[in-house]
């Protein structure tokens, strides 16, 4: 599922302490969107996660020192994001109810961390296959699933009928559940949002 292995390991890591440009690009790709979604869940507010993300990925162009394997390479993705997003919630935390919420909430996120990167591994994944399906059902699929917006929404937006937008849904998730393993389809339907 991930492109992760048509790359040497070795040869991805020294690639990119060294800036070469395809490489950095290769991770920006391939983890992008997953980190996009881990900001959202956990700031509340999607809007602002690409730029989160996008700083994240300036601090990794900017890293110095090499990383150990490609495990070493996700967590500090995964950990420059949490710790952005949350320098983020810090930031936007004016009222003393709001900060209580928000240090409630960051000690939830602490315990709760190895299941939101689990079910952000499994989205990176999906997300590969969501993209290999026709255009109109994939996107459709994309932002029922992963966007959830409900289905009336996606008519309104894609000027499209009521009963092609379920069409679509159906015949992507029929497709995905042949192209995926039992195991990660079962993921993607507990993950995902559903109407």
């Amino acid at each position: 599922m991930s492109q992760l292995s048509s790359y040497n390991e070795q040869q991805l890591l020294r690639g990119l302490t060294s800036g070469d440009t395809l490489y950095y690009s290769f991770i920006f790709k391939e983890y992008y969107s997953a980190l996009c979604l881990y900001a959202a869940r956990i700031t509340g507010e999607p809007g602002h996660a690409e730029d989160i993300v996008q700083d994240v990925f300036e601090k990794l162009w900017q890293k110095q020192s090499p990383f150990e394997n490609l495990r070493h390479l996700k967590d500090f993705l995964y950990k420059a994001t949490r710790n952005a997003a949350l320098n983020f919630m810090k930031g936007v935390q004016h009222s003393q109810e709001r900060q209580a919420r928000f240090l409630h909430e960051q000690d939830e996120l602490t315990s709760a961390e190895d299941l939101e990167i689990i079910r952000m591994e499994v989205f990176r994944g999906i997300y590969h296959e969501i993209g290999n399906l026709p255009e109109q059902c994939g996107k459709i699929v994309r932002m029922s699933y992963i966007e959830g917006l409900k289905n009336e929404q996606i008519a309104e937006i894609l000027n499209i009928s009521l009963q092609t937008v379920k069409n679509q849904k159906t015949r992507g998730m029929k497709l995905l559940r042949m192209r995926l393993s039992p195991v990660v389809f079962a993921l993607f339907s507990l993950f995902s949002h559903h109407q």
